[in-house]
């Protein structure tokens, strides 16, 4: 690569690596007054006197990433930045008459070097050529980013930025020293790689697959299983194969229980790694998290963590967006994409080695490339492209069922509302707060405005709305009419006359008993704990009310049971438990699922470029995953491979070994 005037080959990894780094980065950018570098985690951080180089240089700083091939951030020097009460000072002089900022949307992140500004006309803030951020680059040191002040407060984002903004000098060291991990030298290589699944293969439930490259391991998801308790309910953490000191990182695709909630239970044991997600992963694990500690306790159990190992975990969180490449360990790479499952939810892919392999994993992931079906309304469909891919780990929820088409679907939700206005009674619907609950409640508010169902009060219960807020914070993110809607309309799609969210007793106690019908959304999903059993002991005695599922439920479950048909159940009432006989009907609706159908799964897999030569399925029930690999193996030529791919559905404990291109062995699979 030509770097001025000369050729240089940077070494990858290691000792070496950061020398010839060092000397590049002093060369590449003479005039920066540069006062230290470091190693910050996955990136290069460049610390400099003169803020004015940053503006002035972007294309010289682009092109020095281009030769590391690493991220490359420069920042001012904490010491040449102006204080936070001056910047704050400063930014509100620029800010024009008819755009609304006050000091309190003004954040600061000392690690970043960043000043975070929520504006309600972000760009007219920022002017043309987002002129404004060179100004108070130059002027202060502070990195501008202006977002959209969104229409719902979300306390969770203000905590996390208060709790990042005081564990500074904790974050900065743990950086540091997961810099260290990332760039150090490489002293095995990779000859094969070992997939063990701990969880999640042949069930679903307690997602966590890790991957061992000879060199490096990474685990894939922590989750916890909703329909268990204790340890039942955590992944095979205790096999010889798995040691807290030997993992380089945790990556987790989204922010469900089944996939991240075990992740702080590993900080509790000793880990201090890095863990990688992109940001609302973040802010939704922070979110939920507190929720499971909570419902825990509220039920009468020790919590497997406490807020502490929540905090502890925090600081070493890593946020990255979509489509950005970022080393996690010496011999691998990450890439986040859409996976159209829930807000930030993400197909992981990772490049091992120097071009030796590509593994991608889908965790939950929803397609809709089919009949013109719209898929869930909020998101839009899982990604698609990527530049190699030789093994696929894919879901398998719905791999034997073809659930009700989304228009259907939506059809029979309004006509059970319609139903119980009919009755005087009322609609209890439980849902997952991330994810199903915002997609219900737009689909709600959205029949409401077109007065497909009549103007009854929505009650909408549990964490939804704080996840709600969450979303409105990432329009850029969800599916484009939702996103124009909120962005150049300047319409909240949660928010109505008619939608009625309950932040006390008094709310809760008027959906209950008001003579009047209506609608109530609440959690948990699965009916495993949160408000919606409150609502049920009350409310399952009435024959005019309606118990309306709309998300999957797990085996053992009380959703399950009563899905199937069970009219008589125990239920928790502080601390005993009350047999409630359930006189209520119960709908299933199954077609807004954030998951992908059988079809869709096909079709994804149909339009995957390029085509894999190992297919691995998990996160299914085995008669689900069975079936699937039945179809994929019986129509392989219809969806575009060249050849029968390796088709694999390993149990928990089975170890998959992977081997590269060029190699006569391509997978084998053992205990």
């Amino acid at each position: 690569m030509r770097c001025y005037d000369r050729v240089v080959e940077v070494p990858e990894y290691g000792r070496e690596f950061r020398i010839r780094a060092v000397q590049e980065i002093t060369r590449f950018l003479e005039g920066a007054d540069i006062s230290n570098i470091e190693f910050e985690g996955p990136e290069i951080a460049v610390y400099i006197r003169n803020p004015k180089f940053i503006s002035e240089n972007e294309e010289r700083i682009k092109e020095l990433a281009r030769l590391l091939r690493k991220r490359v951030v420069v920042r001012t020097d904490p010491r040449f930045r102006k204080s936070k009460e001056a910047t704050i000072e400063y930014i509100l002089s620029l800010v024009p008459s008819d755009v609304s900022v006050s000091p309190e949307d003004i954040q600061f992140d000392d690690i970043l070097g960043e000043v975070r500004v929520l504006a309600d006309k972000p760009g007219k803030l920022m002017g043309k050529g987002a002129a404004l951020r060179y100004q108070v680059l130059a002027e202060t040191g502070w990195r501008l980013e202006v977002y959209r002040k969104p229409p719902m407060a979300s306390r969770v984002l203000d905590s996390i930025m208060r709790h990042l903004a005081v564990a500074s000098a904790e974050r900065r060291k743990a950086l540091r020293e997961i810099g260290d991990r990332i760039y150090r030298d490489i002293t095995v290589g990779t000859k094969y790689i070992r997939v063990v699944g701990l969880g999640s293969f042949c069930e679903v439930g307690r997602s966590a697959i890790l991957v061992d490259t000879g060199e490096s391991r990474v685990l894939l998801d922590s989750g916890i299983s909703p329909s268990s308790n204790g340890v039942d309910a955590l992944p095979y953490f205790n096999i010889p194969e798995f040691r807290l000191e030997d993992l380089d990182a945790i990556i987790i695709s989204h922010a469900h229980v089944d996939h991240m909630a075990a992740v702080p239970l590993l900080f509790k044991y000793g880990y201090r790694g890095p863990v990688f997600v992109t940001p609302p992963t973040r802010d939704l694990m922070l979110l939920m998290l507190t929720d499971f500690i909570e419902l825990t306790k509220g039920e009468g159990r020790e919590p497997l963590f406490t807020m502490k190992e929540v905090a502890l975990m925090m600081t070493r969180v890593i946020p990255v967006n979509y489509n950005i490449v970022v080393d996690v360990a010496p011999d691998v790479k990450l890439t986040f994409t859409n996976a159209g499952h829930i807000l930030g939810s993400s197909l992981v892919h990772l490049h091992i080695g120097q071009g030796l392999f590509n593994l991608l994993y889908t965790a939950d992931l929803k397609y809709y490339r089919i009949r013109g079906d719209r898929g869930t309304r909020l998101l839009p469909p899982a990604n698609e492209e990527f530049h190699r891919v030789e093994a696929l780990i894919i879901e398998g929820t719905y791999g034997s069922k073809e659930p009700q088409p989304r228009d259907k679907a939506e059809a029979d939700l309004v006509a059970l509302v319609n139903k119980v206005e009919k009755t005087r009674g009322k609609l209890l619907i439980p849902v997952m707060a991330v994810g199903r609950g915002q997609d219900i409640l737009y689909v709600l508010n959205t029949a409401l405005k077109e007065k497909k169902i009549p103007e009854i009060p929505v009650y909408v219960d549990g964490m939804i709305y704080e996840v709600t807020a969450l979303y409105t914070e990432y329009p850029e993110l969800l599916a484009k009419p939702v996103r124009d809607q909120m962005l150049y309309q300047g319409e909240n799609p949660f928010i109505g006359p008619n939608i009625v969210y309950v932040n006390d007793e008094p709310k809760r106690q008027e959906a209950i008993y008001s003579q009047s019908p209506a609608v109530i959304v609440s959690t948990s999903g699965m009916m495993t704990g949160g408000p919606i059993l409150e609502y049920f002991k009350h409310l399952a005695e009435d024959e005019r009310n309606i118990l309306g599922f709309v998300s999957y439920q797990a085996p053992g479950t009380l959703a399950r049971r009563l899905a199937e048909g069970e009219r008589e159940v125990e239920v928790r009432e502080d601390s005993s438990t009350r047999r409630v006989k359930v006189k209520m009907d119960v709908a299933s609706i199954e077609g807004f699922t954030g998951h992908s159908t059988r079809s869709e799964l096909l079709q994804f897999l149909k339009y995957l470029r390029p085509k894999p030569k190992t297919v691995v399925f998990n996160h299914g029930e085995p008669s689900a995953l069975l079936s699937l690999a039945q179809s994929v193996k019986e129509s392989w030529d219809k969806l575009g491979f060249e050849a029968p791919p390796e088709l694999l559905i390993p149990e928990n404990l089975e170890t998959i070994k992977l081997y590269p291109r060029g190699s006569k062995v391509k997978v084998m699979l053992s205990y």
